[in-house]
């Protein structure tokens, strides 16, 4: 019993490894932000325009900019990996998602620059006006989703 203690540590401390890595790196820049807007209920000045803050927040695509983010952190540890592959097929991986998370930051800078024109012509609305088309944040989130996914499983396959 005493023998299996030092595997049982060694094998918590990977497991905490991975989450605290998924907690800052995914977790914190994907849901910090909106886990704090509610917190403005909390001022008596900012009560009532606090009511649907998340949505608000993200409703025009500022998740995008979450999605440029991890992507260039992919891209710098997929690139600091690179020199290391030890076979053709673990750099045409490596490659592979290099271009993969290039191409993200790609379509995520291209719809969030129009989604920065879009709000200028737009401006801010009011909760009595026609809602907004909310495509945008569908898409903001899925993209969100799949680089989460793809960063995620980039980093834990190249550790």
């Amino acid at each position: 019993m005493i023998f299996a203690l030092p595997f049982f540590a060694s094998a918590m401390v990977f497991v905490f490894s991975c989450l605290s890595w998924l907690f800052f790196n995914v977790g914190v820049p994907v849901f910090g932000p909106i886990a704090l807007l509610p917190l403005l209920s909390l001022s008596r000045v900012f009560r009532r325009a606090s009511q649907g803050v998340a949505i608000k927040a993200i409703k025009d695509g500022q998740l995008l900019w979450v999605v440029i983010s991890m992507c260039a952190s992919a891209c710098y540890e997929i690139d600091s990996a690179l020199g290391d592959a030890r076979t053709d097929g673990s750099l045409a991986f490596m490659l592979a998602g290099l271009v993969w998370h290039v191409l993200f930051i790609i379509v995520a800078s291209i719809l969030v620059s129009f989604a920065a024109a879009d709000a200028v012509y737009h401006p801010a609305r009011n909760d009595s006006e026609e809602p907004c088309d909310r495509r945008l944040m569908w898409f903001s989130l899925f993209m969100t989703a799949a680089v989460a996914a793809s960063f995620s499983a980039s980093h834990y396959s190249l550790a």
